[in-house]
């Protein structure tokens, strides 16, 4: 229950050092408010994290792709830190096929049948007034041989399979071209950072309302504040590992159950120069088919990643699950088999080493992003509501148009904090 314990430590507390606690910090920081960030993790960043220290490139562990450039967040911050940003080149190729068009055809097939499904359930939900959302899998029909690998490409977008992929959360989306940091993605959000009040390593425990305030837990301490903006993923949210009192509402534990993380992994390789005839940033495809239960088990490789070398196999959905338990070992030899079946066993010669990542496994995130289950469309807006008036929450799974991305995720840190300031001032 509620106290009257006094409140003097700070005007808030974040929690969570990702993009969206980084852009609120910032924002709270430069209206004057006394601030605070808690990180769990010994790093900042979250999901978007740039390793140079396993291949000696950048290697992008989580976000890599910089969407929707026309209203990404990140893009004018990037460009004013001096980093090297640039459009992702259209050098896509497919193997199998000798014009790629065709693929893309499909792709935009895809789009064009979720786009007229999705108006369809809106129009009846106004005409009946009841909630109505199909999945992708109730108007996926594999009408050629390149069907599932069309469908691949779209999963790699929500990190999740086709029956529990809401159309209605899809066609909300914003669209646009891509964009690229040669520097990493997750440099460029740890260049936003530099300066602000942030500490590493602190899991948070509790949450609690007081009069007029609230009370963070960590495992170094307890800080007090006149509000607190929640940034973790609503995979940690989810499985209680943060406990709120008063406890979240009905309604919201019902959000969880309904925006659920997916699974989106890189197994990077590092091969020898030259030994894959492939330009900078070429997104390689190829022929996949379905297994019994209807899920493709492939993915996709985005090669010679800057210009460095280092080729990733992008997989998603239970296909990435299964590989994150079976070890990091079977993601690199599936990508490395793959390509081997494509450019010839020789390849193998020039492999030096690899990398796979479990975004499901890592404790303060349990999963790549936050897609929508059918009928959860609406449910964004549930998480995006304070609870016990003082607790705020932000993250990609909150926005309403860019989730999913890290651009979304900073935009809702801002909305986030524009609220606290209405609250406080």
């Amino acid at each position: 229950m509620a106290t009257t314990e006094p409140v003097t430590d700070y005007d808030v507390v974040i929690v969570g050092a990702g993009a969206a606690g980084i852009a609120a910090t910032q924002a709270l920081v430069s209206a004057g408010h006394s601030v605070i960030c808690i990180e769990a993790a010994d790093r900042i960043g979250g999901r978007t994290h740039t390793d140079t220290k396993i291949f000696g490139v950048p290697f992008d562990m989580g976000a890599h792709w910089m969407h929707t450039e026309q209203v990404n967040a990140l893009k004018a911050p990037g460009l004013a830190l001096g980093l090297d940003l640039y459009p992702a080149p259209d050098n896509g190729e497919t193997h199998g096929l000798e014009d790629d068009a065709v693929l893309w055809d499909e792709v935009s097939d895809l789009y064009k049948a979720i786009g007229q499904a999705a108006q369809e359930d809106a129009e009846t939900e106004a005409r009946t007034g009841a909630p109505t959302d199909r999945s992708l899998a109730d108007i996926f029909d594999a009408k050629t041989p390149w069907s599932f690998t069309a469908v691949m490409m779209m999963a790699l977008s929500i990190a999740r399979d086709l029956p529990e992929t809401s159309l209605r959360d899809i066609i909300s989306w914003e669209g646009g071209d891509d964009w690229f940091c040669r520097e990493g993605f997750g440099h460029l959000i740890a260049r936003t950072a530099e300066g602000l009040p942030i500490r590493l390593s602190i899991p948070v425990t509790d949450i609690d309302a007081l009069s007029g305030g609230v009370r963070v837990t960590t495992t170094d301490g307890t800080l007090t504040a006149r509000a607190v903006i929640v940034t973790a993923s609503v995979g940690v949210l989810a499985e209680d590992v943060i406990r709120f009192d008063p406890p979240l509402e009905a309604d919201r534990r019902s959000a969880f159950d309904l925006i659920t993380m997916g699974d989106y992994n890189h197994a990077a390789m590092l091969f020898r120069p030259g030994a894959l005839p492939m330009e900078p940033d070429t997104w390689l495809t190829y022929q996949l088919e379905a297994d019994n239960a209807g899920i493709a088990r492939g993915g996709g490789f985005l090669c010679n990643i800057s210009g460095t070398g280092l080729t990733s196999f992008e997989n998603s959905g239970s296909f990435s699950r299964a590989l994150q338990e079976a070890g990091p070992e079977v993601a690199i030899d599936h990508g490395l088999e793959t390509l081997a079946g494509i450019f010839g066993s020789g390849i193998k010669k020039d492999f030096i080493k690899g990398h796979a990542t479990a975004w499901r496994q890592e404790p303060y995130v349990r999963g790549s992003y936050a897609g929508s289950m059918p009928g959860g469309y609406n449910q964004r807006a549930v998480l995006r509501r304070p609870h016990a008036e003082r607790i705020h929450f932000a993250g990609e799974a909150t926005h309403a148009g860019q989730q999913c991305s890290v651009s979304g995720a900073h935009l809702e840190g801002l909305r986030a904090a524009e609220d606290v300031k209405t609250q406080l001032d």
